[in-house]
């Protein structure tokens, strides 16, 4: 029997990306038959599927209480991957706090849940919403009076958002971020990232910024500190499918987490040979694991 795997996906975005070929065509000479289908729509059996990917389910930010909605029933359903309570940890940025409790090195951060007082930092920071993706509602301050940020604050906070103050990491404008991507807790491949926050420029609306991107071998600290991460989240939650963490030198020259993308991560899978069969790999034997549909079916 040939095991069926879906791709969920925004409807804002069904032309998917760049990688999306590639991870169709490898899943297929595995053995698998890909389907895209998006999460919002009603008329999907997800129960006919034996896997569920996320990672394309840009969008969800906008309405995550929805999604994380939709992830519970799949995981009831079949099996889903990333798992939902990944899903559900990973969509909102509090999770930074979790990891630096871990031990784990990341950008100090500063949360301002609504209601809660707070004071700008004197110069250069970004303030950013909690639940958000690709940039959007988020700005760097540098020489903006402290007003312009406390209405940003505000506006965010009026739709219910906590916020993140965190001071603007200077590599990000020089050498960038440095995003390791893993499959199945294994490195597969790294990109360089550019900066996407341009100084004093007013809060991105858009779902996504366009970012320069290039290949990258990554350093031995920064490659440890991606394993340190994500031995942190699979202590805690098991092992995940696919994960991004994007990383970015302190003051010091060392590494620091500045993002880590397990819900619906850009990839780059055309930015590496051999990366989206790796990707297809684990997504065969994640799917051999699930029950047939018809099992499925009949738990109700």
């Amino acid at each position: 029997m040939t095991r069926r795997v879906a791709f969920a996906a925004s409807p804002e975005a069904l032309d998917l990306d760049a990688g999306w070929p590639l991870i169709r065509d490898a899943v297929a000479r595995a053995g698998l038959e890909p389907a895209v289908a998006v999460w919002e729509d009603a008329n999907v059996d997800w129960a006919a599927f034996d896997l569920v990917v996320a990672n394309y389910t840009w969008g969800y930010v906008t309405r995550r209480e929805r999604f994380l909605d939709w992830a519970a029933r799949v995981a009831g359903a079949t099996r889903l991957v990333n798992a939902e309570p990944v899903l559900r940890w990973n969509s909102e940025k509090a999770y930074l706090a979790d990891l630096a409790r871990a031990g784990v090195p990341t950008v100090p951060t500063t949360y301002v849940p609504p209601g809660a007082t707070w004071e700008p930092p004197a110069r250069d920071y970004v303030v950013k919403p909690s639940v958000s993706s690709g940039g959007i509602e988020a700005a760097r301050y540098v020489t903006r009076d402290a007003a312009d940020a406390r209405a940003h604050v505000a506006r965010l906070h009026a739709h219910g958002q906590t916020v993140l103050v965190q001071p603007h990491v200077p590599a990000v404008d020089g050498d960038g971020e440095t995003a390791l991507v893993h499959f199945s807790g294994r490195f597969s491949h790294a990109v360089a990232k550019g900066a996407v926050l341009e100084p004093d420029a007013e809060p991105v609306f858009g779902l996504w910024e366009r970012q320069a991107i290039a290949p990258r071998v990554p350093r031995a600290d920064q490659l440890a500190l991606a394993s340190r991460t994500l031995r942190a989240v699979h202590e805690r939650f098991g092992p995940t499918a696919y994960a991004r963490v994007d990383v970015v030198d302190a003051d010091d020259g060392g590494p620091v987490v500045m993002e880590l993308e397990l819900v619906e991560p850009a990839l780059f899978l055309d930015r590496a040979p051999g990366a989206a069969a790796r990707f297809a790999e684990v997504l065969l034997t994640t799917a051999r694991r699930a029950p047939a549909p018809a099992a499925r079916r009949g738990t109700g």
